[in-house]
């Protein structure tokens, strides 16, 4: 019998205990982190004191004292609707091919836009909607199946906020104005700049999405807010060369001594320009354009400036891409050499043209034209066709290479988008 009555005795004990301990437990951790946790939980004390206060908001790299002039207001923020997305799961690239057609099944991808700095890659498709992918290219996600904008610059630091504007006609003295745009959810919306009229964008900081340059038929601007407003990067320099060149391309490179693989700084700025005769200039900043330093060849400047690349990895190894050839230095313009063997035929025709250059991991550059791919060493002389490849004969628009997938070249052709994997 006494074995009998003692689970009776026990129960109400044991329900007590079920109920009251874990209420307890629970209401003190509806409490001020720290203090009422901190019999419960070690070290809870300690994390419930941090201080929030030394973070300190991004200071702008304008000469202190300095306001841009016409700084308009910017808009009330007000609440965007969200896209609806579908995962899209796509196979990692595998070695098996040079060169795959880019496909988001069932459909073919028609352009890609990217960063080198970022994994994020946003696609066009046939259809003409709008993906992204945040993994250079094994899922998708539908950002809209009706975008506004079909061309656009990407910020490396915040890859949801895009640049977009075509600039001017510059050969036409009755075209009409260019908006500019700027999107913040990934090209879902976008937003017209008010002064970014007739603005192209050329470059980003690759720190901070709300710094970038743009340039017009006439000058070249800095903008610290987003866009909203634009400060003239007139060359201060006896030279006065933005009152001679046009801008055409804008890059930035590694500082001197700085670790490897290096990553861009802003100090370091790299523009390409054209004068009306089409002689091109490279020119160096390291005020963020306050003045700029002339470094193109003193014995013979290149034709039609087509863009500027700098090397990540290697400081002061900078090359332009011209009508004709590759301009190439190793000492920050100091000294440039030119190669054009294996280019000549194609460079003398007159339908002929080299659209985009590109250096990768493997050692060598890549070379877009209206013919197809071309590649040579770094070090090397001679270029020489990629052939076997879906692009062969096609006409390169332009590449993307990132440095989270650098075997994975995207081609934008003028017949869709090539995948090749880079061989050593």
């Amino acid at each position: 019998m006494r074995s009998m009555v003692r689970p009776f005795l026990l129960l109400p004990a044991l329900i007590v205990a079920m109920v009251v301990i874990p209420t307890m437990v629970l209401f003190a951790a509806s409490g001020a982190p720290g203090a009422d946790l901190a019999g419960i939980v070690p070290g809870a004390r300690e994390a419930g004191a941090m201080d929030l206060s030394s973070i300190s908001a991004f200071q702008s790299p304008l000469p202190p004292g300095t306001v841009p002039p016409g700084t308009v207001p910017p808009p009330t923020p007000r609440p965007r609707p969200r896209p609806t997305t579908v995962v899209v799961p796509r196979a990692p690239a595998v070695a098996t091919t040079p060169s795959d057609r880019a496909t988001i099944y069932p459909y073919e991808i028609e352009k890609v836009i990217g960063d080198r700095l970022s994994p994020t890659i946003y696609a066009f498709i046939e259809n003409g909607a709008l993906y992204r992918s945040d993994d250079d290219g094994r899922i998708w996600t539908l950002v809209t199946a009706r975008p506004k904008r079909d061309d656009f610059l990407m910020s490396s630091a915040d890859p949801n906020v895009l640049y977009s504007g075509d600039g001017v006609d510059c050969a036409d003295p009755v075209a009409g104005n260019a908006p500019m745009y700027r999107s913040d959810d990934g090209g879902f919306t976008w937003d017209e700049l008010p002064t970014g009229i007739n603005l192209r964008p050329l470059l980003i900081d690759p720190a901070n999405p709300d710094v970038l340059f743009a340039a017009d038929c006439a000058m070249l601007y800095l903008s610290t807010d987003g866009g909203m407003s634009w400060t003239s990067r007139a060359d201060n320099s006896e030279a006065r060369l933005w009152e001679t060149y046009r801008v055409v391309a804008m890059t930035s490179a590694s500082l001197v001594g700085d670790p490897v693989p290096a990553v861009p700084h802003w100090d370091q700025l790299y523009a390409a320009g054209n004068n009306a005769s089409g002689e091109g200039v490279i020119t160096f900043t390291g005020d963020q354009g306050g003045t700029w330093a002339n470094i193109t060849d003193p014995e013979r400047a290149p034709m039609s400036l087509i863009t500027v690349v700098a090397d990540l990895y290697r400081a002061g190894h900078i090359w332009m891409l011209a009508e004709n050839g590759v301009w190439a230095t190793e000492d920050f313009g100091v000294d440039w050499q030119f190669s054009d063997r294996g280019l000549r035929s194609l460079t003398r025709t007159a339908s002929a043209a080299l659209t985009d250059l590109t250096y990768a991991t493997n050692g060598k550059l890549y070379l877009g034209t209206s013919q197809g791919v071309f590649e040579k060493p770094i070090n090397g002389e001679m270029w020489t066709r990629v052939v076997d490849t879906g692009f062969t004969s096609k006409e390169v628009v332009n590449f993307l290479l990132t440095e989270t997938s650098p075997r994975n070249l995207w081609v934008n052709t003028d017949d869709g988008v090539f995948t090749y994997y880079l061989e050593d």
